[in-house]
């Protein structure tokens, strides 16, 4: 007799795990399909090691900063350190699956055919299977990686910090790498094919985040791509496109993700991809395949653990009632870890000029404020666009932007007005202060900068 479930989860990432908890704390019998670790791409190779290592990046470079010298870090304590930390998240989801009751199967799941899923020679059968799959790195023509001197994410927070680091590709996944190994004493190049970093936000923020990066000697090469890279005694050599060398001991590849749609049945099971190969959402979660549903960055952009939370949470809405309502994109922030965080909700200028919508746009620099200047930011801002008292867009770069964009969400969902966040406390001295200084400005009652009457 097959194993029966009320519902199998084939992926244990941040899209995957929390519909097995939610829905085995209703009663629902449970079965998670992993083929990799449990806790899936964030737990064990993004948001968890990525922060741990940045913890300690952030703090070398506050104390190398104040004593005018280089402390370096032992990489066997580092490797423990970010290790320990990915475990203690690891084991807390194990010990949450033993209480809940949940099952764990370790294997590549295939559907196997109309409400059955096969692991390795187990074929469950379900009422509904979740698709939480997720990414892989994507990995750009000619470029063959080892695990050992061609790395991606996967592979890099597990090695001794190099010497020398080139990354290729600027987005955000390059940029905090960049940042965190030049931290650590490593000389870091990074090389993107287009005109700046970060080419998916406004300019000014680009700009802000690549000076930020220059002051602690990272290398930007723009309008570049990697032809070819070649091995030799020691090092390692890459060839650019404009015919420049760069001889470095590590390259690290973070030029975008790909959906892991392949290979698991999708396409028998009548379930419908995009032109991208992410599963395209019917009806709620549900995909074309009414017992299918899909939850995470399987489902398509933007790639973020926390939409990935929403859409786990809209999998067990869909599940318990039969419908739940989607978050709409751009209502996602975006957060970068890059020291001069960055952090934006909601529409940037680029896309609202691309789209017709006018609006109106305030820009305040806040390195004068001493929580900021005290956590190194010279080119913080903040940004909104606006027009009326409709917020298209909130842009924050600034230390700590990743938590702060927080106090800005209620501007953007239109829950509080600029005369209202006057009068709220923000503690001092923190970054969140911000808030009430960008409203202060706005209503032209400034307190710490002058403006001319």
């Amino acid at each position: 007799m097959l194993p029966r479930y009320d519902v199998v989860v084939l992926g244990a990432g941040v899209g995957g795990y929390p519909v097995a908890i939610k829905l085995a704390g209703k009663g629902y019998r449970v079965a998670v399909v992993e083929e990799d670790k449990l806790g899936g791409e964030c737990t064990n190779y993004g948001c968890v090691p990525s922060k741990a290592l940045y913890h300690i990046a952030r703090s070398l470079e506050a104390v190398n900063k104040v004593l005018s010298t280089r402390i370096g870090v032992d990489p066997r304590l580092l490797r423990e350190w970010i290790e320990s930390r990915v475990k203690q998240a690891r084991d807390g989801l194990a010990y949450l699956f033993e209480r809940y009751g949940i099952d764990l199967y370790s294997g590549h799941g295939v559907i196997a055919g109309p409400y059955k899923v096969r692991v390795k020679d187990t074929v469950l059968e379900t009422k509904y299977l979740v698709v939480a799959t997720g990414t892989d790195p994507g990995i750009p023509p000619g470029i063959v990686v080892d695990g050992e001197h061609v790395v991606t994410n996967r592979e890099i927070f597990y090695q001794d910090p190099p010497g020398s680091m080139l990354v290729i590709g600027g987005g955000a996944i390059g940029v905090e790498l960049a940042y965190s190994y030049s931290c650590l004493g490593t000389r870091v190049y990074i090389v993107e094919a287009l005109n700046r970093i970060l080419p998916f936000l406004d300019r000014d923020v680009s700009i802000a985040v690549e000076r930020y990066l220059r002051e602690r000697g990272v290398a930007v090469y723009k309008n570049r791509v990697v032809e070819a890279i070649t091995k030799t005694s020691g090092s390692i050599e890459a060839r650019l496109s404009s015919g420049e060398k760069l001889c470095v001991e590590r390259v690290v590849v973070a030029t975008g993700r790909k959906p892991r749609t392949k290979g698991i049945g999708l396409g028998e099971a009548g379930v419908e991809l995009n032109e991208k190969g992410y599963i395209v959402l019917k009806n709620s979660y549900y995909t074309s395949t009414p017992w299918i549903l899909a939850s995470g960055d399987v489902t398509g952009p933007p790639l973020l653990a926390h939409k990935a939370f929403l859409d786990a949470e809209g999998v067990v809405e869909t599940i318990l009632h039969g419908k739940a309502s989607r978050p709409k994109l751009e209502s996602i922030p975006l957060t970068i870890f890059s020291g001069l965080e960055v952090a934006s909700i909601g529409y940037t200028e680029e896309q609202l000029k691309r789209e017709g919508i006018e609006y109106k746009r305030a820009k305040l620099p806040v390195s004068y404020l001493s929580a900021i200047a005290i956590k190194g930011g010279g080119y913080s801002f903040v940004k909104i666009l606006y027009k009326d008292n409709h917020v298209y867009g909130v842009h924050l770069v600034a230390p700590n932007a990743s938590e702060v964009i927080a106090s800005f969400i209620p501007y953007y969902l239109g829950a509080l007005g600029f005369k209202e966040a006057k009068y709220i406390a923000y503690p001092h001295l923190t970054v969140s202060e911000i808030v009430r200084e960008f409203a202060e400005y706005l209503l032209g009652e400034p307190v710490h900068i002058y403006i001319k009457k």
